[in-house]
């Protein structure tokens, strides 16, 4: 990571909102080396190089940078031909404006690299894109390492994979037992899948995470028995919508009923609606579980680029 930009790094390659980045690291005027290393540290990463940015976000931080430098004569070439020029030709260019990548930081010395979506709902779910709770939950994990060692972790409702591939990377070493990512919608799957090799390309499987497609209706049918008992259940943004409540609180019954008091759900949530949030509370209660909330990780503290103003609850489920 660079270090005078380190942080305009760490958030331009996650497409952090380009308004709330780190600007007052650069200090003004910026001369043509600083300049040329500003550039080499965000749009010239070989990270974007390879797996590029999407190109809406890339224009809008070349414009920010072009305002914040203002009436300095000596603007770098690179600049320009970053703004107005297509983007240079890599290995994964797919012809399709539809994904693009992002690409996370974390200390010490991993990241992950993730396509997604550039649109929030597309091929009817909107979890080919990663939200805010699980960024929330990521760090929470990161900060209680404890809360996932030696544990089989089962995520509901994975999306495009973050959290089963940060608990599998070798560098974070959480020493975590079998991850099994699931979700109902088979281009989620596919994404996750597509996305675990793109982390773990050259990894024997046992040691990567699984992605398979789970509909929380017929949890029953679904193959438990070809994976290791589950320890802890994750999920991240699954109780937006209260017309899912009843399904996902069946495959919760469920694998409850396969473990008992043994088994532990950490689920986080954006506050969007708080009626909807406390209707799914209520019901977790009327079904005999157990809510203990978990503090945020604080900005300071944090491994991810991520909005803190945004409201996210986590909170551990037990029966």
């Amino acid at each position: 990571m660079s270090t005078k930009y380190g942080k305009l790094q760490q958030q331009f390659l996650c497409c952090y909102p380009v308004n709330k980045m780190a600007w007052s690291s650069v200090k003004l005027p910026l001369n043509w080396e600083d300049q040329q290393e500003l550039l080499a540290a965000t749009c010239g990463h070989p990270m974007n190089q390879c797996y590029p940015v999407r190109r809406s976000y890339l224009e809008a931080f070349l414009k920010h940078l072009m305002l914040l430098l203002g009436d300095q004569e000596d603007l770098h070439d690179d600049i320009y031909s970053s703004l107005c020029g297509p983007m240079a030709e890599n290995k994964a260019s797919t012809g399709s404006s539809t994904y693009a990548y992002k690409h996370y930081l974390l200390d010490p010395g991993a990241h992950i690299t993730l396509r997604e979506s550039t649109s929030f709902v597309a091929e009817g779910t909107t979890g080919l894109c990663t939200w805010e709770a699980a960024l929330a939950l990521g760090d929470y994990l990161l900060q209680h390492r404890d809360v996932v060692r030696g544990k089989n972790i089962v995520e509901l409702g994975a999306g495009a994979g973050l959290l089963g591939i940060m608990l599998k990377l070798p560098a974070l070493q959480l020493q975590v037992g079998q991850v099994l990512l699931t979700d109902g919608s088979e281009p989620c799957v596919q994404l996750m899948r597509e996305n675990i090799s793109l982390n773990f390309p050259d990894t024997p499987k046992e040691q990567i995470p699984q992605a398979e497609q789970l509909n929380w209706a017929a949890v029953s049918k679904f193959p438990w028995d070809s994976y290791a008992k589950t320890d802890l259940l994750m999920a991240a943004d699954v109780i937006y919508d209260d017309s899912q409540f009843d399904a996902l609180l069946g495959a919760m019954d469920y694998l409850y009923s396969r473990r008992g008091g043994e088994l532990e759900t950490l689920l986080a949530s954006t506050v969007r609606n708080v009626d909807t949030l406390h209707k799914f509370m209520t019901q977790l209660g009327d079904s005999g579980y157990k809510v203990t909330p978990c503090a945020n990780v604080s900005a300071c503290a944090s491994h991810f680029c991520r909005d803190h103003t945004a409201a996210v609850q986590i909170i551990s489920i037990r029966r």
